[in-house]
């Protein structure tokens, strides 16, 4: 046989293998596909609203698609690929019974277990954006130790079986504490997907290739809209650093998606079909989170929150985004029916927030602390569980769950306003003043003794609320 033979011979085995593989992972994604809307909308065990049920099915069939569409185009590393197959379904999803049967009981007996924890390992960051809620700088180095990081991701594993960890900032990529970066921490926790928020500025080729042998690792990029509005926030030149680091990953294989903030300035802009062209379609990001900008950190304002009008007007945007372009898109406020309401504090399938101090707090934009991790907890023979046991985080958890969490669905509260800091802020504010939370920043200090920002942002949720009540009795109560 000739040697053109041979390789015509060769191509035609990689072929069919190819084709195997593909057969084999259509079934697959449509099996989900269909076990996803079984147990969401037609089984929908805790009764919730079907609207909001079916929003979910629709969150989670968008991120399974966006993945399908990459694995078909065979622009995922092999290491990508690998580490969902094989960790997180393979090992984490089919086998967490068998590893976690205490966990297990724990859930069924419906305690407060986390899915996962967003840390800030260091606020020092490249840039210096205007109203940055960590109002981080290269002048600000407070950075959390490597032993303490390390500890809480055992902990995390350990206690709650969480697998998933979200690394925001400062700048993640300036880490560094006692030699290790957080690259090491990707490295040692390989059974743990990590979302990392970043600027983006400091990924390059090299970092985008490690990224891809890792596997484990999905950064979601700031971005402001198109070069002008991301660099009159960011500054200068960092659009195109952005897009550089875009097509680094892309080209690397890696899974990566953008994070927006929505100001009253850039809200039309970034939810524009025009931007989805450019950084779906092109560019290759496969998700999409969307946080409304918070008056909190540096120079909070009122003036750059979305309008009552923007926001409702938003909630329709979003919608077309998620059901007519099939984007797996997340608002942290409008996206609330997905959800089930605000998961912060610690809520079973939600979260808490560690910052660079080591500040425990319930959610990254509501800056009130029960304490110091390391100070207060681990040097005090506590751990994990404890921080749940705080009043603060225990009464959050009482307010998540008489308002809708765990409310049948004709009794549910309306979930596109779901946030007790910006949507509910008196209520908040009277739990906050009980529990004796502790204000962290001298911003939030002055904001918690404030009577005209309380009245201002308890005004802002009203308004909210009424803009939207009808959207979710419709839309979602199905009344």
């Amino acid at each position: 046989m000739s040697v053109n033979a041979k390789g015509k011979k060769t191509l035609a085995k990689v072929g069919l293998e190819l084709m195997k593989v593909n057969f084999i992972m259509n079934a697959f994604f449509k099996w989900g596909e269909k076990q996803i809307l079984k147990s969401l909308v037609t089984k929908n065990p805790r009764n919730r609203p079907i609207g909001a049920q079916e929003e979910k099915y629709i969150a989670v069939r968008n991120l399974m698609k966006a993945f399908e569409r990459k694995f078909k185009e065979g622009s995922l590393s092999q290491s990508v690929r690998d580490w969902v197959f094989n960790t997180l379904i393979g090992d984490v999803i089919l086998n967490y019974a068998e590893r976690y049967p205490e966990i297990q009981e724990r859930r069924r007996r419906e305690e407060a277990l986390p899915t996962f924890m967003t840390i800030s390992p260091t606020q020092k960051c490249n840039l210096a954006c205007t109203g940055c809620y960590a109002a981080s700088s290269n002048r600000t180095p407070v950075t959390l130790e490597w032993d303490v990081v390390d500890r809480m991701m055992e902990q995390k594993r350990r206690l709650w079986g969480s697998h998933f960890t979200v690394i925001s900032g400062g700048e993640p990529m300036m880490y560094e504490s006692g030699g290790k970066t957080i690259i090491d921490l990707f490295e040692k926790y390989n059974d743990n997907f990590f979302l990392m928020y970043t600027n983006g500025t400091l990924i390059d080729k090299d970092v985008a290739k490690k990224f891809s042998e890792l596997g484990n690792v999905a950064p979601a990029i700031s971005v402001e809209g198109f070069e002008e509005a991301t660099d009159n926030r960011r500054g200068k030149g960092t659009y195109k650093k952005i897009i550089s680091a875009m097509e680094a990953l892309k080209e690397e294989g890696v899974l990566f998606g953008a994070s927006l903030t929505a100001t009253r300035s850039n809200v039309e802009e970034i939810t524009s079909d025009e931007f989805f062209d450019l950084f779906f379609d092109k560019l290759g990001i496969a998700f999409t989170w969307m946080f409304q900008y918070m008056p909190i950190g540096r120079g909070p304002s009122f003036d750059m929150m979305i309008t009552t009008e923007q926001r409702r007007e938003l909630w329709f945007r979003e919608q077309h985004l998620m059901k007519d372009r099939g984007v797996f898109f997340i608002d942290f406020w409008n996206g609330g029916p997905i959800s089930d309401g605000c998961i912060c504090a610690g809520r079973k399938g939600g979260y808490l927030y560690v910052d660079w101090y080591g500040n425990v707090m319930p959610c990254v934009f509501v800056p009130y602390s029960v304490g110091n991790i390391k100070t207060d907890f681990f040097d005090k023979g506590k751990d994990l569980d404890d921080v749940l046991k705080t009043p603060f985080f225990t009464n959050l958890r009482k307010w998540q769950e008489g308002y809708s969490y765990k409310q049948p669905s004709e009794k549910a509260g309306n979930e596109i306003v779901p946030c007790p800091i910006r949507d509910h802020h008196d209520e908040f504010h009277k739990i906050a003043e009980e529990a004796g939370a502790i204000p962290v920043g001298k911003t939030t200090e002055i904001a918690f003794g404030d009577t005209e920002f309380i009245n201002d942002l308890t005004d802002i949720g009203k308004k909210a609320h009424e803009a939207t009540k009808d959207l979710w009795a419709q839309v979602y109560q199905k009344l």
